[in-house]
């Protein structure tokens, strides 16, 4: 979000919750942060010599293994084979992200370990979602998904990178958030949390669609803007998804890294800076992030970066390793044939969850694959309830 406010806002009497965000700035190398927070103040000597001595730990939890989930919503995503097919395409950059040497960039501030942090669980579609959402909406949106089993509660890892259509758009001016409105555009995305009812912290981000119509409303000069005319919309689209992802996992709550002086997370410093990674068959246009640990050891002369060829070490001070955490987590290559979960899809007005049998039948088979499931087990489906019965009484 555009807001420069850095200090934390007033309560609202209604709620306990704390109100606290990052956002894409429309100006480059702007911050876009407001709710920032300390716990821990931060300890040691600065770094004068490097050019961001202030961007430090506060003390805040990180994802130390992301757990990635896309959301799409709107109708045009299931009604548009063109709009289905960037889809797929949007939960393909996601994966291959988490698999890229972006993540070892992140590794210095414990979030993951480095390229192959972390998993891509699945892919969700809702429908009959308002096409002008506030906060509130999408906070209670996520929490129905919740309630239907559409989206999964979450863990300390989750993570959820929702995509809006081009009939969508956020307006809520007293949040500070007017994204892909005909009017007064702030922000081209940002990221956010709230409290589920089981009292869980849920991150989340936003990205709406980024069409001309949105860049053209929110930068009146395609010279200042951090997005241009002349990229794709896809392109605009991972540039921005890649900005939430890394300052999500780094600073969830807003209280863990940025800039004590100006309240910028590391996507925000480096924020209009493209650059591309290669996974692959593809190639994906994402944005340079601030890395401290380049700072202080080029003293200044380089600290935007977008992939390093092995994980950064992790800074000190920081959020504590859990070392159990990453063992385990190195160890999620071996669930590559489970994951991705076929995607679910969420009637907003009705609160009905389905899957496309296809989906579930080809999901089947790649498990299973070389044998079918009816060769490991001849009911199949049986054992599965008898499973999900069992888990459900735990």
């Amino acid at each position: 979000m555009a807001s420069k406010a850095n200090a934390r806002p007033a309560p609202n009497p209604a709620t306990t919750e704390r109100i606290a965000r990052g956002g894409v700035s429309t100006t480059p190398h702007a911050p876009a942060t407001r709710g920032t927070e300390t716990i821990l103040q931060p300890t040691g000597a600065l770094n004068v010599a490097a050019a961001f001595p202030n961007f430090v730990y506060h003390g805040g939890p990180v994802v130390s293994c992301p757990l990635v989930s896309t959301s799409f919503w709107g109708a045009l995503w299931l009604d548009d084979p063109a709009h289905l097919a960037r889809a797929g395409r949007l939960s393909q950059f996601h994966q291959d992200l988490i698999r890229s040497n972006f993540m070892n960039v992140m590794s210095q501030y414990g979030a993951g370990f480095g390229a192959g942090s972390g998993a891509f669980i699945r892919a969700s579609f809702l429908h009959n979602v308002p096409n002008t959402l506030t906060e509130a909406i999408i906070h209670s949106t996520i929490q129905a998904c919740i309630n239907a089993g559409a989206i999964a509660e979450p863990t300390v890892n989750s993570v959820l990178m929702i995509f809006l259509d081009e009939n969508m758009g956020v307006n809520d001016p007293g949040a500070g958030l007017v994204l892909c409105e005909p009017a007064n555009d702030d922000a081209f995305g940002y990221h956010s949390f709230f409290t589920t009812t089981a009292g869980h912290p849920f991150y989340y981000a936003i990205i709406p669609a980024l069409n001309n119509a949105c860049l053209t409303e929110s930068c009146p000069s395609d010279a200042g803007c951090s997005l241009h005319l002349s990229e794709t919309q896809e392109q605009r689209v991972t540039q921005v998804a890649c900005h939430e992802f890394g300052e999500m996992i780094t600073d969830p709550q807003l209280n863990a890294w940025y800039d004590s002086s100006s309240g910028a997370e590391n996507g925000d410093i480096c924020n209009g800076e493209p650059d591309s990674i290669t996974v692959g068959p593809n190639t994906w246009n994402i944005q340079r992030f601030y890395s401290k640990y380049d700072d202080i050891h080029s003293n200044g002369a380089t600290f935007c970066v977008s992939q390093a060829a092995s994980p950064e070490p992790r800074l000190s001070p920081g959020p504590a390793a859990h070392p159990a955490v990453v063992a385990r987590a190195n160890e999620l290559a071996g669930f590559e044939r489970m994951l991705p979960l076929p995607p679910v899809r969420f009637d907003a007005k009705t609160n009905e969850v389905s899957m496309d049998e296809q989906a579930v039948h080809d999901y089947a088979k790649k498990v299973f694959y070389p044998l079918r499931h009816e060769h490991v087990m001849a009911d199949f489906p049986a054992f599965l309830h008898q499973v999900a019965d069992i888990l459900a009484k735990k």
